[in-house]
């Protein structure tokens, strides 16, 4: 089982309508689609309500995931104004959304307050010990009464596992949801387990030997995914050569996050780096954590193609909805034509039920007395008429002969 985690969210009315989680490659795209697209909206309208709602971004959540977005977005904002002289840098407006009292609990106080300082010099608010109560029609409210008009928001509040795969099995699940697994990778408990069944990623709890671990458990990322499914596939290799089995350890050397182009922020131990610095080791970590040597090369390139030429900021939000031209002028076939209705009679010539029998009787009554003074003038015409004479007999034999 390796069906990943999905979105974690809470019945706040309009979230699940109006906000878009980062858990996907194509969430991440769209994302970014969408402020382009918010941005060619805005600069065609006048200053106002609705301009300020396109140009308003909203981000839930203030852990690693939640940072990197709002900080990426913003950087992203701030080169895209340079390219629309109708809009300034005071039109747009960021807010971060956090319930807890600090921002990426991955780092040290210290560090998340230094990247609080560097989003506030950038024009970005982070609202702590607050939490989200509404989001209809694009209006995210706020538990401190305040409410943020906006057309882009982005829930990055916690993950969980794949609901769909947890819930239709009868695999062992532990109290948040995630399928049992011993450090071996097998489904089950230490003292038992399901035979033939497997788990890795963030959808299994895997002990974290380290000692490091939330609640003694693997935390779900990528850093430890990567990893299991590397020995989840030596360790099926071993049960089908009848070898031992090898549990799973690592231990994590430190947290890395990008803030935006040239900027990101770097924790291991007590050592911390920020910057321009702690920005080429997050983007060196993660190239070099790109599946397969073809992968790395393009990514690495694309990155110094974009050093050179600056960002590629053409949208792409009409790739998500290619059919749309093709829909709109595709030639259909006419529908049929409706039945003519049934011609109604003449008002002249409808009847009333009651009266036809009437009008029979009435026509019956006048056509005897026609018919008897049609008679009478027969009947003497045919008593004037004198009847024929009989020929003499000899006249007839003579006639004969």
């Amino acid at each position: 089982m390796t069906a990943g985690a999905v979105s974690r969210t809470f019945p706040i009315p309009g979230i699940a309508d109006n906000a878009i989680g980062l858990k996907t490659i194509e969430e991440a795209v769209a994302v970014r689609d969408k402020l382009m697209s918010n941005f060619d909206k805005a600069a065609s309208i006048p200053a106002g309500p609705e301009r300020d709602r396109l140009l308003t971004v909203v981000v839930v959540g203030g852990g690693f995931a939640g940072i990197e977005v709002f900080a990426e977005l913003r950087s992203l904002a701030s080169a895209l104004v340079s390219k629309y002289p109708q809009l300034s840098f005071d039109d747009t407006h960021f807010h971060l959304i956090e319930a807890m009292g600090r921002i990426m609990p991955e780092v040290s106080l210290k560090t998340s307050e230094w990247v609080l300082k560097d989003l506030a010099k950038r024009g970005a608010s982070v609202h702590l010990d607050t939490q989200v109560t509404g989001a209809v029609d694009g209006n995210v409210e706020l538990s401190t009464g305040e409410v943020i008009p906006t057309d882009l928001i982005v829930w990055t509040a916690g993950v969980m596992a794949n609901p769909t795969v947890v819930r239709g099995g009868d695999l062992p699940v532990e109290e948040r949801g995630r399928i049992r697994t011993r450090a071996d990778l097998r489904v089950g408990t230490a003292e038992e387990a399901v035979e033939g069944a497997w788990a890795a990623g963030d959808v299994s709890a895997v002990p974290d030997l380290s000692g490091g671990g939330v609640g003694g458990y693997c935390v779900p990322n990528a850093q430890h995914a990567v990893r299991q499914a590397k020995v989840l596939a030596k360790n099926l290799v071993a049960v089908l050569r009848g070898e031992r089995t090898k549990d799973y350890f690592h231990k994590n050397l430190g947290a890395v996050a990008g803030l935006g182009l040239y900027n990101g922020v770097f924790q291991s131990g007590k050592i911390a780096l920020k910057g321009f610095v702690a920005w080429v080791a997050h983007r060196g970590y993660h190239g070099l954590a790109m599946p397969t040597w073809e992968r790395k090369w393009r990514v690495l390139w694309g990155w110094w193609n974009n050093l050179w030429l600056g960002r590629d900021i053409v949208n792409l939000e009409t790739v998500q909805n290619p059919r749309y031209v093709f829909e709109e002028f595709a030639a259909r076939p006419r529908p049929a034509a409706p039945a003519a209705p049934a011609e109604k009679p003449a008002p002249a010539q409808v009847a009333d039920e009651k009266d036809v029998p009437v009008a029979k009787d009435a026509a019956s009554k006048d056509a005897a007395p026609k018919a008897a003074a049609a008679k009478a003038p027969a009947a003497k015409a045919a008593a004037k008429k004198p009847a024929a004479k009989k020929a003499p007999a000899k006249e007839t034999a003579d006639t004969k002969a």
